[in-house]
């Protein structure tokens, strides 16, 4: 007399083999994010296909992590709304995918108006925010603000009647 049927057991088996790789999966997760986390962007990243495909024009073989970047020589902050990406990729800890990923949506939704407005480009966590926040300024967007709230609209100028009329 057995508690299990033929069928039951092997549902029970099919279950536990899956909760097993779950887990696996999460402990080899833990171990390589780094990898887990390139393995997720593969087929949402172009470039991530190009660097798996195409050896790196300075001799390093693909996969291998690059030399770290330094900070911009002169120390200034760079300016988010006026640095291309190939600017923006020089900064250490910005790859050349998340700098096109800022260009893009600077193009797309127009210029930053703080620092704080870089939430909205995808895959630009909090963490590396911070970490990149010094190196960043988001000064021209100020300016540009500053001179669209001086100067009155073509339209409001056009509406107006002339001066003795």
């Amino acid at each position: 007399m057995t508690l299990y049927s033929r069928h039951q057991l092997l549902v029970l088996l099919a279950v536990l083999v899956a909760a097993g790789t779950g887990l696996a999966v999460g402990q080899w997760r833990r171990a390589h994010p780094d990898l887990a986390a390139r393995l997720e962007d593969f087929d949402r990243d172009p470039e991530a296909v190009t660097a798996v495909l195409v050896p790196e024009p300075d001799g390093r073989r693909p996969g291998r992590p690059p030399p770290p970047r330094a900070a911009p020589a002169d120390g200034a902050p760079l300016d988010v709304n006026r640095a291309s990406a190939a600017e923006l990729a020089r900064l250490p800890g910005m790859s050349p995918a998340l700098a096109a990923r800022i260009v893009a949506a600077r193009e797309r939704d127009g210029p930053f108006a703080s620092l704080d407005d870089l939430a909205r480009v995808r895959r630009l966590g909090r963490t590396r925010l911070e970490r990149l926040r010094p190196l960043l300024t988001v000064a021209a967007a100020a300016a540009d603000a500053a001179a669209t709230d001086a100067a009155p609209a073509p339209d409001a100028m056009a509406d107006a009647a002339p001066p003795g009329e």
